[in-house]
């Protein structure tokens, strides 16, 4: 089964406040300033803004309205150990919340007691609402209690209460054992809980995790490969090294596979090839929405290249040719020019595709042929779409031949392509197309042949008028309109006086 890794962006935003302070030399020769320096310094002491409410810093206030605050600062030990005891009971302010607070804010002998009320809690009650909220508890304590969450994330009775402890797991690296068991477990909502978490934990700690994430590539168990992908993903260059180890020399296929894929997203970029490929497409940004540019890291060409070329598992070549495409280099264009006779159809189509963004003007000639003959008719039309990017008369001859492929797409393509081309030499292949079959096939000659400007092809237009496909008669009109031989006249077509021409 062909598996796919979805990629999503993932965005850290955060916020430094910085106060910075200075102080004024005294001039030696003025006998005064002294005096008037000591009150410019108190103005000055006194235009500090005040230290921050601690509301607006601790994280159990943040975000609580004034009188739930209150209610939560003035919480004591017992009042906090009852709320753990009975849940629900005050409707105001969760009772793990206010339990966080007091805890931090209370003497060593207090926070002793509250601990062990929690302790004890988590493994002896019999209400399950008590148990969560007391092992939701624990990560807290100076002493986090990981055998107990453990115990209480693999083994009790209710659900809720063991998602609360795998919960608590999330940032611990001594918990990452207990995770990659969890993994494993019978139920399914906790096994993806756990796989997630052990993904973003060892993301985190160095080369171990990388190992360990590039070792859950291809591993579709609990989405496991997908999550480790993004992880890698978002460790960037730092996972390079691992994962071009994994895509030459991995025993695994699927890993290899994935291993690719992840180098191919980490080093797309921007080029100068890509750039012209976008400028030929007519790729547009609205103003004032700029993204900052990333040149492509050329640094996965050469693993990407010998994926290629030499791996056996036509996944992992596909997504090669992808990545390829995605790096732009024109160092790629040979090897992407034999794969468009690889064996497998889907790399036929991803090395095809990828020469649009790749410079193919040296290898016009297997797009050529590709075109014409792959048995294969959306590895046809991607060959139809690189020609078009290269252009001149090898292309429009072999353009022009794609006009009469069995298939309407690559019929619909090739005339786009030579439209966009303005290929004159091509008017009578397009005109062709204003008889074809297929609605968009006639749409995308008659909007080429318009691009040409040619008045030769005034009659082929006027006739195109009276086209059923209203997108069709629309593109005519347009046509004539650019020829200057036409024009609208309120709600309705009038042919122009000097049509002669």
């Amino acid at each position: 089964m062909r598996r796919h890794l979805s990629l999503a962006a993932i965005v850290l935003l955060v916020y430094v406040f910085c106060f910075a302070s200075g102080c004024s030399l005294l001039p030696l020769e003025d006998t005064h300033a002294h005096h008037q320096d000591e009150h410019e310094d108190e103005g000055e002491h006194e235009a500090q803004p005040p230290p921050p409410p601690e509301e607006e810093l601790d994280p159990d206030l943040a975000m609580q309205p004034p009188e739930v605050r209150e209610r939560i600062k003035n919480a004591t030990v017992d009042e906090a150990i009852e709320m753990l005891k009975t849940p629900g009971k005050d409707v105001e302010a969760d009772a793990v919340t206010i339990a966080s607070y007091v805890y931090r804010k209370s003497s060593e002998q207090d926070r002793k007691r509250l601990e062990r009320a929690a302790v004890d809690l988590a493994q002896n009650s019999d209400n399950p609402a008590i148990r969560k909220n007391a092992v939701s508890m624990l990560v807290g304590f100076d002493n986090s209690h990981l055998d107990i969450r453990a115990h209480a994330a693999k083994s009790d009775p209710d659900k809720e209460v063991r998602q609360a402890a795998v919960s608590t797991l999330r940032n611990d690296v001594a918990a990452k054992s207990i995770l990659r068991e969890l993994t494993k477990d019978p139920d399914a909502e906790i096994r993806q809980m756990a796989q997630d978490m052990y993904g973003q934990l060892m993301s985190r700690i160095g080369d171990e995790g990388m190992i360990a994430l590039v070792q859950d590539l291809g591993v579709y168990r609990n989405d496991a490969s997908a999550l480790a992908a993004i992880q890698l993903v978002v460790r960037g260059p730092q996972a390079l090294p691992y994962l071009i180890d994994a895509a030459r020399n991995d025993n695994n296929k699927h890993r290899r596979a994935a291993a690719t894929t992840c180098i191919s997203m980490i080093c797309a970029g921007n080029n100068p090839s890509l750039d012209e490929f976008a400028e030929r497409a007519h790729a547009t940004r609205h103003e004032g929405s700029k993204p900052q540019r990333r040149e492509a890291n050329l640094e996965g060409l050469e693993p990407l290249l010998h994926v290629l070329q030499n791996d056996p598992y036509p996944v992992a070549r596909e997504a090669a040719a992808q990545g390829l495409g995605y790096l732009g280099s024109a160092k790629a264009a040979p090897a992407l020019a034999k794969a468009l006779y690889d064996p497998n159809d889907h790399v036929r189509r991803r090395a095809a595709a990828a020469l649009e963004t790749v410079s193919a003007v040296g290898v016009v000639e297997q797009l050529a042929d590709v075109a014409a003959n792959d048995k294969v008719a959306q590895v046809r039309a991607y060959a139809v779409r690189a020609l078009g990017n290269v252009g001149g008369p090898r292309v429009v001859e072999a353009l022009a031949k794609a006009t009469q492929d069995a298939d309407a797409e690559v019929r619909q393509h090739a005339a786009n392509e030579l439209g966009r081309l303005q290929a004159q030499q091509a008017l009578d292949a397009l005109v062709k197309l204003f008889d074809d079959e297929d609605e968009d096939v006639r749409w995308a000659a008659v909007r080429a042949v318009g691009e040409l400007r040619n008045k030769a092809a005034t009659p082929y237009l006027v006739k195109a008028l009276q086209d059923k496909y209203p997108q069709v008669s629309n593109a005519a009109e347009r046509g004539l309109q650019k020829l200057g031989v036409a024009k609208r006249k309120g709600t309705g077509f009038q042919e122009s006086t000097d049509a002669s021409g």
